[in-house]
């Protein structure tokens, strides 16, 4: 184990999130105004912690776990140092399904799903007519802004902070598995990647997305086999798609003054411009 001035984190770190869940089916469906799944009683009823895997997400959380077993086969290791998952049915389900010998998870609360408050369970559609001002709002403020009742984007990462500094403080040098939720997963890599607001929204925005039962994988191992003092590489999974997807080094960039401004610069000003 190296000891790192960044804060002594993992060896590596991989980030499950969990498969298709009832949750998944009823919000994606309704994005095509196809609203059976979201206004059916049972799912109505049904609180977002407690949503099934579906068929379909089963059978990602069991490609999920092969392409883990294999890589640790790979690596020569036999288990993980740590197994946290979020609290959360879906990810417990797929925790499990992983069928990882020897699994001893721990269900991390800080790891639970974004909450959307009154927006729970809504189609696009329905937010927009129920929430008018407030889907107005978080078209300008789209990271901070906070559904009524619910959790902002930087109320994440702030949760995610808190693992990260659990985890600098006890698993140094060592693997650490999670399993929990999309956005969750996004914070980690705003926080890990020093992403700025700009560059989180721009992925989106190009379509970028964690799939269910995909794996990001964070590594402080250096291609050369030496250890970073800090994560240095990372790569997101699609088991079954991309058995051995590229790697990407982390390049965490500054501003100079000039930066700023010239970003700065595209706000024209409203008032005071000349002074």
């Amino acid at each position: 184990m190296a000891t790192s001035r960044h804060g002594a984190m993992p060896r590596d770190l991989l980030l499950v999130r969990h498969g298709r869940s009832e949750g998944n089916v009823a919000t994606e469906s309704a994005k095509t105004g196809d609203h059976r799944f979201v206004e059916d009683p049972l799912f109505r009823e049904r609180s977002t912690m407690h949503y099934r895997l579906v068929a379909e997400g089963r059978e990602q959380a069991a490609a999920a776990g092969e392409w883990i077993r294999s890589w640790m086969a790979a690596e020569g290791v036999d288990r993980f140092d740590r197994y946290s998952c979020s609290p959360y049915v879906r990810t417990m389900e797929t925790a499990a399904l992983l069928d990882l010998p020897g699994a001893e998870w721990r269900r991390e609360s800080l790891l639970r799903e974004r909450d959307f408050g009154a927006w729970e369970g809504l189609g696009r559609d329905r937010i927009s007519e129920l929430f008018e001002h407030e889907a107005a709002y978080k078209t300008r403020n789209r990271y901070l802004y906070r559904p009524t009742g619910g959790e902002s984007l930087g109320d994440v990462e702030l949760r995610v902070r808190e693992v990260l500094a659990s985890l600098a403080r006890e698993m140094e040098g060592r693997r650490v598995l999670c399993v929990a939720h999309e956005d969750v997963i996004w914070a980690f890599r705003y926080r890990l990647e020093k992403m700025t607001i700009r560059e989180y929204l721009a992925e989106h925005d190009a379509g970028a997305e964690i799939p269910n039962g995909g794996v990001v994988h964070f590594t402080r191992v250096r291609p050369d086999g030496t250890l970073d003092d800090r994560f240095h590489r990372v790569r997101t999974v699609t088991p079954g798609a991309d058995a051995d997807p590229p790697w990407r080094t982390i390049e965490r960039p500054t501003d100079t003054n000039e930066d700023l401004l010239a970003e700065v610069a595209e706000y024209e000003c409203l008032w005071g411009g000349d002074a």
